[in-house]
């Protein structure tokens, strides 16, 4: 008898860490799209500066509850080969905001999450 209530017991546990998950986090899936399109940014960046001609980046796809707001000149975002651009930012909000700027004279892409 007492080896089924610990067999019963053991079966619970199990159910109960089986269907465990992390909770959803809209701040955590901002921050990581914010990183992903500054990483896209600077390949962008890079490329322009290998391959000796101007390159608009290519955002990469982000999640449904992350929106994207694209303040830049007409025309985008674009690198040129000396490694500045036109200048720029992306506003990504979803549980909160996250900047993604270019710098027009560097080229620098920054974020402002922390």
């Amino acid at each position: 008898m007492e080896m089924l209530v610990v067999i019963a017991i053991m079966g619970l546990v199990l159910t109960m860490v089986a269907g465990f998950r992390q909770p959803h986090s809209q701040w955590l899936e901002t921050q990581t799209a914010a990183r992903q399109v500054a990483e896209a940014m600077r390949d962008a960046r890079g490329e322009a500066i290998t391959e000796g001609h101007p390159v608009a980046p290519v955002l990469p796809r982000l999640p449904a509850s992350v929106a994207i707001a694209v303040q830049a000149p007409p025309g985008g975002i674009v690198f040129a080969p000396d490694g500045s651009a036109s200048g720029g930012r992306i506003l990504l909000t979803g549980g909160g905001q996250i900047a993604v700027s270019v710098d027009w004279l560097t080229g620098r892409v920054a974020t402002d999450a922390p």
